[in-house]
């Protein structure tokens, strides 16, 4: 922690996060990466489909540490016996693989190769409701569906967006994912070592600005203890101290695949920050508002429920 004026705003140095991940394979590289980005352009859609299943046919067979901590959560979060893990298991490696590619689609090409939304008219309501006075606000989400489609609904309804993160280990991916946020008219703002990072996000809000942050994994230096499907868990405290800086809301957010390769938005109510409360206080508050919605999105589509390793028992801040 440094240069920090505010007590209600966490600021990291970034060592503790800048060499850690939350996967243990070796799959997140840039050959696969640039070698599934032109796929994703140039082959016909069902045969990406029928890719897909094929490859994720024979994870699903030789991954099997990670089908173990995939059941694992299913099991700690909904109470399901094996065969019933098993099954959604498979279900998820399988959803994995098609948002994959919608995902790159869009990385690709931007809005020209993204799937329809059908709750286009709903969701124009909730962001002028949301953004009438001119400012902008924060988009929480989750590793619940498919994010990339919230930078091209921004985009459909003439927000601009910006997403704050921590930069990927790979400098090439990391300009790679910033060229592509550029085509779809989104902002990058990384998780720096001083106030920079909060400032950034202020200015962006108060350029009426959706800033949209993870946060379903946490880290030691900044987590607050939540309920999430009835467990004691950590999420991100710093979504709620930024409400707090700038002044407000937060919107929880997902965009879930339908059966027939749609999407469909899943917003929660608006979460707003009380000043009249301590900031510790008010971030486990809104935080565990988020960690419900998260949880009930989750609960509407459990085959989108995207996360590789133990959740539960995995070390904050991942690997």
């Amino acid at each position: 922690m440094k240069n920090n004026p505010d007590p209600g705003v966490v600021v990291d140095d970034g060592s503790r996060r800048a060499r850690r991940k939350w996967v243990g394979h070796g799959l997140s590289n840039r050959f696969i990466y640039r070698g599934t980005a032109w796929g994703c352009v140039h082959l016909p859609l069902r045969v990406l489909y029928a890719i897909s299943a094929v490859l994720n046919s024979i994870a699903i067979v030789l991954m099997r540490e990670t089908k173990a901590a995939v059941r694992e959560n299913f099991r700690m979060a909904f109470g399901c016996d094996e065969k019933e893990a098993r099954r959604l298991t498979r279900g998820l490696f399988h959803a994995y693989g098609r948002t994959t590619v919608d995902l790159f689609r869009i990385r690709s090409a931007g809005a020209a190769l993204a799937p329809p939304i059908t709750t286009f008219e709903r969701d124009e309501a909730i962001l002028r409701g949301l953004l009438a006075g001119g400012r902008g606000c924060l988009i929480v989400t989750g590793h619940v569906g498919n994010w990339e489609m919230g930078a091209v609904t921004l985009g459909a309804h003439g927000v601009r967006g910006a997403v704050v993160g921590q930069a990927e280990l790979d400098p090439e991916i990391q300009a790679l994912r910033i060229e592509i946020r550029s085509k779809l008219g989104v902002e990058s703002i990384d998780i720096g070592g001083t106030m920079a990072t909060a400032f950034r996000v202020r200015e962006a809000i108060d350029r009426g600005m959706a800033v949209a942050i993870a946060a379903d994994r946490a880290y030691e230096d900044d987590h607050v203890m939540v309920q999430y499907f009835g467990r004691e868990t950590p999420f991100l405290k710093s979504p709620a101290l930024l409400a707090r800086f700038c002044s407000c809301p937060i919107l929880p957010s997902f965009f879930l695949r339908n059966d027939d390769g749609s999407y469909r938005s899943f917003f929660g109510e608006p979460i707003h920050p009380d000043l009249a409360i301590p900031p510790e206080e008010d971030a486990r508050r809104m935080m565990s508002a988020v960690a419900r919605v998260v949880e009930q999105a989750v609960r509407e589509a459990p085959s989108q429920w995207f996360n590789f390793f133990p959740y539960w028992t995995t070390p904050l801040g991942g690997h």
